[in-house]
């Protein structure tokens, strides 16, 4: 294991670098693993860094879900306590910017993996192969999501994407891609991992979590009728469950239960989220998302997302779980034309979350709210009774799992303000766009800086 151990020492130096220099490491031949295991190790310096829910795991952490929370409506806006939150997205933008080029670091690893693996053919160099292609498509839907504005399918060969860096050693300044070039990436990564079959849980990505990422990004894109297909194939596989397992599962603060997919922290021990959890009780949630709970007790997230003062107690986590599966298949088919099965799963949804439900029909939806933040959907039309429902479910279902902030970049990048201590702050549109580092602008004139951060 010398050589693996001596790259991994030697990549920790590039935390402090620029993204011309951490996509690229000199004097290949002494630091590069050479067999399996090694490459193997590289993998798992970053899966272990989920299990443990470091703060800049490329997949999430438990306190970065609630700084994004803190961004969203789904809190109040009137702060008038100590805050250990976030005051609004502005607040955040340096750790944010940051976070661009820890990403890039783990792509590194990735492309380590993928063009330099030799044992490609055996099963174990399989399952490396396809662990890396999902990580690495992880890291650019995540910087896609962030870093680049919303996807809009008639227009996305003239905007900006993100550098797309395909082998290790990079001797160049790599430009911004286009947005469908990044946006295709990464579905043939996905398609790439999905295609070599891994199975093995203990690698995080197997071949389920690389097709519900595949039903993710597909949904991003805009791609309906191919998110409805992937989402469903993994929503059969893994059923919703209701009562008792699913809250027990929501709730779970260390166990992976039920239909979570992957989840960040499984390596704790109980409490470790305890200091976060403390944190969430100075933002009570808003009148306008509780009063979304009409079915009230009968919906058992209600009973445990919040107390009768309206603060926090949905446990802190970042999952990937089916629900959502169900939720994009509803969205999808009705942005299709098909509102029979959009109908269909936003019922199927409801039937496993309220006692008694009753099913919404066409006649029977609630009205849209005039005076809801989000008054668009994803192709900028305005929100039907159906449409609306089902952004208000998934509203509900996905509360502090990391959902809300993109789905207000999804739907129109609505601008909102929060008062502090005497001060307005405003989510203004630019800023559901996060930074380029300016270390990377100033030394690399073709990572275009996105609009409104152009004196950043």
């Amino acid at each position: 294991m010398r050589k693996s151990s001596l790259y991994i020492i030697i990549s920790l130096l590039f935390c402090n670098l620029s993204c011309t220099e951490y996509l690229d490491v000199k004097n290949k031949g002494e630091v590069i693993p050479e067999t399996a295991e090694e490459f193997s190790a590289l993998l798992h310096k970053h899966l272990y860094n989920i299990d443990g829910a470091g703060e800049y795991a490329f997949f999430g952490a438990p306190s970065t879900a609630a700084s994004y929370e803190a961004y969203t409506d789904n809190w109040d806006a009137d702060l008038t306590t100590k805050l250990d939150l976030p005051i609004y997205v502005g607040s955040d933008i340096s750790s944010l910017s940051f976070r661009f080029k820890s990403l890039y670091e783990v792509i590194r690893d990735c492309n380590i993996v993928i063009g330099e693996l030799k044992e490609r053919d055996t099963e174990f160099g399989k399952k490396l192969l396809a662990t890396a292609y999902t990580i690495r498509a992880v890291c650019y839907y995540t910087l896609m999501r962030n870093y680049c504005e919303p996807y809009d399918k008639s227009n996305a060969t003239k905007m900006l994407g993100v550098p797309i860096v395909k082998e290790f050693d990079m001797e160049g300044k790599p430009e911004r891609s286009d947005l469908k070039e990044t946006a295709d990436f990464i579905v043939e990564d996905l398609k790439q991992a999905i295609s070599l079959n891994q199975t093995d849980e203990h690698y995080r990505f197997y071949v389920d979590v690389s097709k519900a990422y595949l039903a993710r990004v597909y949904f991003w894109m805009q791609e309906w009728a191919l998110a409805a297909s992937m989402a469903k194939e993994v929503l059969d596989k893994y059923p919703l469950i209701s009562g008792e397992a699913y809250k027990e599962m929501i709730q779970s603060e260390v166990k992976q239960l039920g239909n979570v997919l992957i989840r960040s922290g499984i390596s704790k021990s109980e409490g470790y989220v305890y200091t976060d959890m403390q944190k969430t009780k100075g933002r009570p949630l808003s009148l306008e998302f509780v009063n979304l709970f009409v079915e009230k007790e009968r919906d058992i997230r209600y009973t445990f997302s919040f107390n009768t003062e309206f603060v926090n107690t949905k446990m802190l986590k970042t999952s990937l779980r089916t629900a959502e599966m169900c939720l994009i298949m509803a969205e999808s088919y009705v942005h299709s034309g098909d509102t029979e099965n959009g109908l269909k799963y936003l019922n199927h949804l409801r039937e496993n979350r309220i006692t008694g439900y009753t099913p919404y029909t066409e006649s029977n939806l609630p009205a849209v709210d005039p005076a809801a933040l989000v008054q668009v959907d994803a192709e900028g039309k305005p929100l039907t009774p159906l449409m609306a429902a089902i952004l208000n479910e998934r509203r509900k279902e996905l509360y502090l799992e990391g959902d809300r902030w993109y789905e207000l970049k999804r739907n129109g990048r609505p601008e909102r303000w929060c008062g502090h201590s005497g001060v307005k702050y405003v989510t203004a549109k630019f800023l559901y766009t996060f930074p380029i580092p300016k270390e990377d602008i100033a030394l690399n004139s073709g990572l275009i800086q996105n609009p409104g951060y152009e004196t950043y």
